[in-house]
């Protein structure tokens, strides 16, 4: 081979590595910063993203942290804009720390939006909601009330005091508790301060040795419904305390076949990351949401409300032990 078809072949070599080095930068960026990693939920969305990239033909970065810190997730949306990334969506653990940053990716030029946890007073883009908030609030307190008999005191253990989702369902699990069932008597809300299982368990034993008479306990982040149950479990009072909250059909299969949980009130956590990886790419590529939009690779009519910039993923799923080993997440 003589010099001349050595260059030749050189050449062509690294026009095809430009060709596709300049493919891969074209291809659309879309991030999602989660509350945390490393629990089912989240990894379930991170796989929906993952497979809505494969379908669309983009990038799906996922970026969280092992703790749910605010300042964390501030520190997240940084590295991406310096990453220069089209599209940020954020799961909201303290609107306030963080609706600077969503300003700031915008001022980048970079599509930011939230996911599963709004920041309504942000200056966010649009909201890819999972299921109505009053919705998921109210389902859960009516079916709580159906296994209580209507009646009894009911402790709430939450996540961070700031997460903007969780506070929003239980107001409304309050409201719907005042006006349907006037008897049930809902006990101060214990706040924990990164949503842990260890300290969801010590509120709950707290709970109930202050509350002898507790006839029921609400896991309302899915981080803590471990602790909830493992409390309600070690206190022999299974089945006499009724176990309910927004947890996953992996975080409460063990719970409802050993008979703490009757129900839990979600979403399919998957198809809400689809739906955040869609919207991204959408967005970033300068599409209109539509007010009904079929999307099949879910299977689901995603509704757009305009004026509130939310994008519903649809109705609250109730999960059963009849139907928990129907999902994978």
């Amino acid at each position: 081979m003589n010099k001349k078809t050595v260059s030749v072949l050189l050449s062509a070599a690294m026009c095809a590595a430009f060709a596709t080095g300049a493919m891969a930068e074209d291809k659309i960026q879309v991030a999602f910063v989660p509350q945390l990693i490393g629990i089912p939920y989240f990894t379930a969305m991170d796989e929906g993203g993952q497979r809505a990239a494969e379908d669309l033909g983009c990038e799906w970065i996922y970026a969280g942290d092992t703790t749910a810190s605010a300042d964390l997730q501030v520190t997240q949306i940084d590295s991406l804009i310096r990453r220069g990334v089209d599209a940020i969506s954020l799961s909201v653990l303290d609107s306030s720390s963080t609706n600077p940053s969503l300003k700031k990716a915008q001022e980048a030029g970079i599509i930011a939006y939230t996911s599963d946890s709004d920041a309504p007073d942000s200056t966010r883009s649009f909201y890819c909601a999972q299921a109505d908030d009053i919705a998921l609030g109210n389902t859960l307190m009516e079916t709580l009330a159906q296994q209580i008999g209507g009646e009894g005191k009911v402790g709430i253990v939450s996540g961070v005091a700031t997460a903007t989702n969780l506070n929003t369902w239980i107001g409304a699990m309050q409201d719907y508790a005042a006006e349907n069932y006037p008897d049930i008597e809902i006990l101060d809300i214990q706040y924990t301060a990164n949503g842990s299982s260890e300290e969801a368990l010590q509120k709950a034993q707290d709970l109930m040795t202050a509350n002898p008479d507790l006839k029921g306990l609400i896991g309302v982040a899915s981080s803590t419904i471990p602790g909830v149950c493992q409390a309600v479990d070690q206190a022999g009072m299974a089945g006499k305390i009724k176990v309910i909250g927004y947890g996953s059909p992996a975080t409460v299969n063990e719970y409802m076949k050993d008979g703490i949980m009757e129900a839990s009130i979600l979403w399919d956590a998957e198809a809400l990351g689809y739906l955040t990886c869609w919207a991204g790419y959408k967005a970033a590529m300068g599409e209109e949401f539509e007010a009904e939009q079929y999307i099949e690779a879910i299977d689901s009519t995603v509704t757009y409300d305009a004026e509130t910039g939310i994008l519903l993923l649809g109705d609250p799923l109730v999960i059963t032990p009849e139907n928990v080993d129907d999902f994978s997440f």
